[in-house]
């Protein structure tokens, strides 16, 4: 079946461009359901998260509605700074605490990560590989994101409307150096 797959990394955020992807076959098997088969489906969107190449592009690693495909329709999608040494073992499907590092207060429990940004620890790039069947698996993600004065990097989060308005009303101190830090759930 016609798979679009990376022809290079393409960073979180960024507008893919024809040359960022390739059409390959791919026996349905090793095909994720949510792949996409036609170039002209994903030029001109955003990039979700990093996109690792020669990674199947499915739906979920779009911006916009297939970020959430699966989710409870209250759920939005959100990105919020957090300080670097956060992102320790963090990386998408990761279940977390949020909390705001000038209170304390824990703002968000058990949001579901949706994409790690802005890792700049290690050179920026990611160590997610390929496996048999196309999809991306472990690894930190690079693509570097401004945050305006913050150097930190940022998660992009499932929450609910509620933990939403939580997390902007905190988002307001960033500018007297307060940013987000995480706790790792177990797995489910």
């Amino acid at each position: 079946m016609a798979t679009v797959v990376a022809a290079r990394l393409i960073p979180s955020g960024a507008i893919i461009e024809p040359g960022d992807v390739r059409v390959e076959t791919r026996p349905a098997e090793h095909r994720p359901q949510s792949a996409v088969g036609a170039v002209t489906a994903v030029v001109g969107r955003r990039a979700g998260g990093p996109i690792e190449a020669r990674s199947v592009v499915t739906t979920e690693r779009l911006a916009g509605p297939g970020l959430l495909a699966g989710r409870s329709d209250g759920d939005v999608a959100m990105t919020v700074p957090v300080m670097e040494v956060a992102l320790t073992g963090v990386q998408p499907g990761s279940n977390v605490d949020v909390y705001a590092t000038g209170t304390g207060q824990q703002v968000v429990t058990d949001a579901q990560v949706l994409a790690v940004l802005g890792r700049t620890g290690g050179g920026g790039t990611s160590s997610s590989t390929e496996d048999e069947d196309g999809e991306a698996s472990g690894g930190a993600l690079g693509a570097t994101v401004s945050w305006g004065d913050q150097p930190d990097p940022g998660i992009t989060v499932a929450v609910s409307s509620s933990e939403a308005r939580q997390l902007a009303l905190h988002l307001s101190a960033l500018s007297a150096g307060e940013s987000f830090v995480l706790a790792i759930r177990p797995t489910r």
